[in-house]
């Protein structure tokens, strides 16, 4: 008896070992899973997809890991991965009616509406009370374009009971798509009766008041919103948009101000009000508060990097890389990603201003840091594009797409490489995988119209292009390449009406009008092209290259005053911007006048070369100049180097080739007038270099 009493302890234990050792895995595969649950409900959905991940390297078969796998991909924006995980999760299962149901809403976020209607009626055969499967028959329904029988399904579905807050915004759309707003707003209206907190209901209602002009009452919709979700400051960025769309800049800005006031260090807020701004072309108001907060913390990145971003897209690149350079200054490890960042940003900032062995330098440090960077790779990537080396880009782009699967604008210029190398069937499937990652994407789906434009297949082009206007009729870029593509399709009455069309829909934008003037250049047409251009700077007076553009057409019909007008005028807005002064240089160089003009074409030529000093038009203009002005010496060095890099250009030959000349070198003057003679096509001089060159 003694004896088995101090056995039984140990057979319990044993009895216990085998038990948790027969249930391990079990147990270890529904911890990952609860875990994985855990992360999701907190919004990380990186650790949630891990976690799930975890689960299904323990079992491959864990249908229901693989349909919150989903769940965490799609709350990433990672369709393709949600695809590949419902796909798994339903074939492992198909009675698991939940992923069944997702599955079906990712078909309809992609424009695959009767699959949806498919994973809808698969669920009901199951299970007829099933209420997201209902409400994703009716969605379904609405999708395609069955609006009187998704009306009745919906109407029915409210009369059984169901007071779940999407029917009612599913039934709110269909009137809406019927333009009954009132009967929408009645919908909505009843949707918040029985769930009074719910945010998205309120936003729609505010959506609907805003479209039909009811400000005050969209208003006071987001004010719901804004006391639902306290903690999102985005609802308060929403709430001064509304007032700044109806007129009410002030109270718009005083939500704003209110809104940074409330909690000054938090840099995400300032950055995203930043933005805000910006979208409206508050430039100023977006610097000032990037600036305000850089006093306040002297050592972030972050803000700096927008600040950076304010100075690049304004043109002001010198400041740009100034502020970047406080960034490198903050961090003495290379290898930091704040520092990778930094450097990341200073190679787009000299590709920009096509400072190739800089840019270069940057972005090869990056890579070499970190051999997967993405921005490192994406310079590189555009520095081959830059250099005509298509298979450079290739390789670039595919690591890109390799890291980021996601990315649309990586498969885009992938795509480009490919064109380059002339792989025009690679190219195709480039643009076909950015539609996979991105079913919806607007850039890759006017990326392939244009491809069929580029390939004459002009019906295909046009019907990808009108897919997308059909969507968005204002959307006034791809509304310009629909005319671009009518030019190249020799329908010319179809481009000039395309181009009228975006000048009524947004006379305030002046892509309309740029494309209107290039269209009246190209056919000879140079004071109505004058016109257009003169017209889009009233609209947007700040936006430089128009100026250069009216000045540039000024030359062509030999209005030499006008031109220098439109280039000083560009000059008085910012006395640093190089084009005007270079464009300004060479005028004043070959139509004079006085010997002051000469003095001034000098003294802009120089600015423009302290800025640019190795772009070779910058030199071309700046030797020139010295030329003219009797500094033979200096010319000739300078015209050198430009011709180095534009060994094929006629007008750049024609001035060294008079400069040897006048230097003495007579016979090496010769080659390049004789190069610049025979260059096809015209260019204002080449008379005089074939009189220079007959006399020689």
């Amino acid at each position: 008896m003694g004896k088995t009493r101090r056995r039984f302890p140990g057979l319990l234990l044993l009895a216990c070992f085998l038990l948790v050792a027969c249930g391990g895995p079990e147990a270890k595969k529904a911890k990952f899973l609860e875990r994985g649950k855990e992360y999701y409900a907190k919004k990380d959905f990186v650790k949630a997809g891990l976690e799930f991940k975890n689960a299904i390297q323990i079992d491959p078969k864990f249908a229901e890991a693989y349909y919150r796998l989903g769940l965490s991909q799609l709350s990433r924006g990672d369709i393709r991965g949600t695809y590949g995980s419902l796909s798994k999760a339903t074939e492992l299962d198909p009675k698991l009616l939940p992923a069944q149901t997702q599955f079906g809403r990712l078909f309809l976020m992609v424009g695959e509406h009767a699959k949806a209607m498919e994973k809808a009626e698969l669920v009901l055969k199951s299970a007829p009370d099933d209420v997201d499967a209902q409400l994703l028959k009716g969605a379904a329904l609405v999708a395609g374009k069955e609006t009187g029988k998704a009306r009745t399904y919906m109407e029915g579905l409210l009369a059984k009971g169901i007071v779940h807050p999407d029917a009612y915004l599913i039934l709110a759309r269909i009137h809406t798509q019927e333009k009954n707003s009132r009967g929408a707003e009645a919908v909505l209206l009843e949707g918040l009766k029985g769930n009074p907190k719910d945010v998205p209901l309120h936003r729609a209602l505010a959506d609907l008041y805003a479209a039909d002009g009811r400000h005050d009452a969209a208003a006071e919709q987001v004010k719901a919103v804004i006391a639902l979700e306290p903690a999102n400051y985005g609802n308060s960025i929403t709430l001064a948009g509304l007032y700044w769309k109806t007129g009410q800049e002030p109270k718009g800005r005083a939500v704003l101000d209110n809104l940074v006031a409330s909690t000054p260090a938090d840099e995400d807020r300032r950055l995203d009000v930043a933005r805000f701004y910006l979208s409206r072309g508050a430039v100023a108001d977006a610097e000032k508060l990037l600036q305000e907060g850089i006093r306040l913390n002297a050592k972030t990145f972050h803000l700096r990097f927008a600040l950076a971003d304010v100075y690049r897209n304004t043109g002001r690149s010198d400041q740009a890389v100034a502020v970047l350079n406080e960034c490198l200054a903050l961090e003495k490890d290379r290898g930091n990603p704040d520092i990778l960042t930094t450097l990341g940003a200073l190679a787009k900032v000299h590709l920009e201003r096509r400072e190739v062995d800089k840019a270069k330098g940057y972005a090869d440090e990056v890579v070499k840091a970190s051999p997967r960077n993405v921005d490192g790779h994406m310079v590189r990537g555009n520095l081959a594009l830059l250099a005509g080396d298509g298979a450079g880009a290739v390789a670039e782009f595919r690591t890109v797409v390799g890291e980021r699967p996601q990315f649309v604008p990586g498969y885009l210029l992938l795509a480009e490489g490919h064109l380059l190398k002339k792989e025009m069937n690679l190219a195709q499937e480039a643009l076909q995988n950015a539609l996979k990652a991105d079913p919806k994407s607007r850039d890759a789906r006017r990326a392939l119209g244009r491809f069929h434009a580029m390939q004459k297949e002009y019906p295909k082009a046009e019907e990808k292009l009108r897919a997308i206007l059909e969507e968005n009729p204002s959307d006034v870029e791809v509304r310009a390449d629909l005319g671009d593509l009518y030019l190249a399709a020799k329908e010319p009455g179809k481009a000039e009406k395309e181009f009228a069309e975006i000048k009524r829909r947004a006379p305030k934008v002046p892509l309309g009008y740029v494309k209107m003037g290039d269209y009246y250049r190209a056919q000879g047409k140079r004071d109505r092209a004058a016109a257009e251009y003169a017209a889009a700077i009233k609209v947007a007076p700040e936006t430089l290259p128009l100026y250069l553009m009216l000045g540039r057409v000024h030359v062509e019909e030999k209005e030499y005053a006008k031109a220098a007008k439109a280039y000083e005028e560009a000059l008085a807005l910012r006395p640093d911007f190089w084009p005007a002064a270079n464009d300004l240089a060479a005028l004043l160089c070959e139509h004079p006048g006085t010997g002051k003009e000469l003095d001034r074409a000098l003294e802009l030529a120089q600015s423009a070369h302290k800025i640019r000093p190795d772009d070779p038009i910058v030199q071309d203009t700046l030797g020139w100049a010295l030329y003219k002005k009797g500094d033979n010496a200096q010319a000739l060095d300078l015209l050198a180097k430009a011709q180095g890099k534009l060994a094929g250009n006629p007008e750049v030959n024609y001035h060294l080739g008079m400069a040897l000349v006048k230097a003495g070198k007579r016979e090496q003057g010769k080659e390049h007038l004789k190069t610049s003679v025979a260059a096809k096509g015209d260019f204002p001089w080449k008379a005089e270099a074939a009189r220079t060159l007959a006399g020689i």
